[in-house]
């Protein structure tokens, strides 16, 4: 039953018993208390004594309409107004509200569907509250990292630099190549750790939206070059890359260097987060209106918490005093790209037992 309707039938039914009331009340006032004086009593006082009469049974439902009507409104505003100060706690004599069978007192259940309402929407602020205080703690983590990551490289350039522009010292040129090198290699970590920021915050401004250039090729062959460049990377000489593919020529739209960045980022990820001597394998799988890339690993896996924030914009896997040089923003920014594809990307893993990632991108 809608409370309108609920309403209705209350106010019809007490209005109804202030009518018998009243009418009890002056029959017993006209027919039982004015006899008992023996006297007769003129029309005029008859009428002064029934409109007495009807004036205090009207004070008197106005009394119990405030209390039956207004008691349950008053806190229902005073648990919206709790709720409008951010405070999500169960509001005081939250409990009276129901008798000891833990039903709705008759008054409370005139508004019911409110109650309920109220009582989810304190759930889903409070869940939404947590939510937000862990992203913000992750949001502060997070930028403690990129500051992290962004001082290191430049502590090497401004060390480097300042032996380079000391003139108590006579550096040979391969000295000097050496340490040119050095900046050189830092200055491009931090051009990247800069992009990272630049295309997350396009995602952010352009809700996920991210325009794409794509032209047609054959993702089996992109693929395999991709691979095979990782493979030249000195960071994977300890690591063995494996590539299959079911069909030697595939050809889908796709943008070149997003998708370039998306294998990038998850093949580095498998080198930088497992030990020496880890296999590595990237299978193409030719569906009916899709092509699948497999990226598996038999590497040290990840823990349930971190396959459950792997995708999230704030997420490191690691502490800032850890080794790894990434921004936290690589899977954030793969998972993005992948969408810009009209694709998904999903992942399994187990602790000790590797990692899988699944690329899903429609052919056309």
């Amino acid at each position: 039953m809608r409370i309108k309707t609920r309403f209705t039938l209350h106010l019809a039914l007490g209005i109804i018993l202030w009518m018998l009331l009243s009418g009890i009340c002056i029959v017993i006032g006209l027919e039982g208390i004015l006899p008992l004086f023996k006297k007769s009593v003129s029309e005029a006082y008859q009428s002064l004594l029934v409109a007495w009469i009807f004036g205090f049974s009207t004070i008197v439902c106005i009394a119990v309409f405030g209390w039956y009507f207004g008691g349950p409104l008053g806190f229902i505003m005073s648990w919206i107004h709790q709720l409008s100060q951010e405070n999500y706690t169960q509001p005081v004599g939250l409990t009276k509200i129901y008798t000891r069978k833990g039903k709705l007192r008759m008054r409370y259940m005139l508004y019911q569907e409110v109650l309920q309402h109220l009582q989810s929407l304190s759930g889903k602020l409070k869940a939404a509250e947590t939510e937000r205080e862990k992203v913000e703690q992750a949001k502060q983590e997070w930028i403690a990292g990129i500051s992290h990551d962004l001082k290191t490289p430049l502590t090497y350039i401004t060390g480097y630099s300042t032996l380079l522009l000391n003139d108590q010292y006579d550096w040979s040129k391969e000295e000097a190549r050496s340490f040119i090198q050095e900046i050189a290699d830092k200055g491009k970590h931090m051009e990247e750790l800069i992009q990272d920021l630049s295309l997350v915050i396009q995602f952010n401004n352009t809700d996920g939206k991210l325009p794409l250039h794509k032209t047609n090729q054959d993702i089996v062959d992109f693929t395999k070059r991709i691979v095979a460049n990782i493979s030249n990377n000195p960071q994977a000489n300890d690591y063995i890359l494996h590539f299959k593919a079911e069909t030697s020529v595939i050809n889908i739209d796709f943008d070149t260097k997003f998708m370039q960045r998306i294998l990038q980022n998850i093949l580095m990820n498998s080198i930088i987060h497992n030990p020496p001597n880890t296999d590595i394998y990237t299978q193409i799988v030719d569906s009916n209106k899709h092509v699948e890339i497999h990226i598996v690993d038999n590497g040290v896996g990840m823990s349930t918490h971190m396959l459950e924030n792997i995708f999230q914009q704030y997420y490191r896997g690691t502490t800032t005093d850890a080794s790894s040089e990434g921004t936290g923003l690589g899977m954030a920014i793969v998972y993005k790209l992948v969408q810009a594809h009209n694709g998904t990307i999903s992942v399994q893993s187990e602790p000790s037992n590797g990692t899988t990632f699944i690329i899903t991108v429609p052919k056309k």
